[in-house]
């Protein structure tokens, strides 16, 4: 008898793009079950609206069709994690209703699924904190053209923000995890790709479920994949892209085998 899909939400922007490889390696690290994976990603991707990312638009995560294509709920609870909350403050969003949007999309996760295991990350303060003026114009050149957010503003919304999610998080039984100012180089928000295995690593561990799983596992003498085990999914391609102002659908699940399926919404 084939064993069940271990279910597993991501969402997030340009960190999960980035980390792609590194997060789904370390996912498969630590799951012996097959993953049925369901993400929400993209560079510059926004929890509340549509963001364009050069010639690329992707719907808000409470706007994608991740919720209509979520799966019947396994035997086991799923594993889920959201991240890259800040990209709303460049987009000029309200602390408040950044907030209100990651409870919403907690909300629904447990209308789902009402056991899953969640995990908040916060914000990287640390790395903002280091920023002289001169770093983060750079910074907001490459990475947020146009965007008149001055560093001021960045810090003090970021503050307002992880204050505002830890409270969140103690309101909603979430476990929040806070990245680590080793992570991050000269970028002030994306993790250096010595760190991003350490990064998705730290965050996965901290699921209930998996250390439920993996002392199991242990016990029972089965082993965890191995790294050099682990299949290489190529990054997602989402099922609803607009470029230049034409619809792009792309069937889901894009990869599938045995061991590992991917849908991107």
């Amino acid at each position: 008898m084939a064993a069940e899909f271990r279910q597993v939400l991501l969402f997030g922007a340009s960190n999960l793009v980035l980390g792609w490889r590194a997060l789904t390696r370390q996912l498969q690290q630590r799951l012996s079950q097959p993953v049925q994976l369901h993400t929400c990603l993209g560079m510059g991707r926004s929890y509340l609206r549509p963001s364009r990312c050069l010639q690329r638009v992707l719907p808000g995560v409470l706007e994608s069709r991740i919720w209509q294509n979520l799966p019947a709920p396994a035997t086991t609870p799923p594993l889920v994690l959201l991240t890259d909350v800040g990209n709303d403050i460049i987009y000029r969003y309200a602390p408040p209703d950044i907030q209100q949007a990651v409870g919403e999309t907690v909300r629904r996760i447990r209308v789902w699924d009402a056991r899953a295991d969640i995990i908040l990350t916060g914000l990287p303060v640390a790395a903002l904190n280091d920023l002289t003026p001169f770093r983060f114009r750079i910074a907001r050149r490459l990475l947020f053209q146009g965007s008149p957010l001055t560093l001021s503003e960045a810090r003090e919304q970021s503050h307002q923000l992880q204050q505002l999610l830890i409270e969140l998080a103690a309101e909603q039984g979430l476990r929040m995890v806070h990245p680590q100012r080793a992570w991050y180089g000269i970028d002030p928000i994306h993790y250096r790709r010595g760190c991003r295995d350490a990064a998705f690593g730290t965050y996965f561990d901290h699921w209930t479920q998996v250390q439920v799983a993996a002392g199991a596992e242990a016990a029972a003498g089965t082993p965890l994949v191995k790294g050099g085990q682990s299949l290489t999914p190529p990054l997602p391609v989402s099922a609803d892209v607009t470029r230049r102002g034409r619809l792009i659908v792309t069937p889901q699940p894009v990869f599938r085998s045995s061991r590992l399926q991917v849908s991107a919404w």
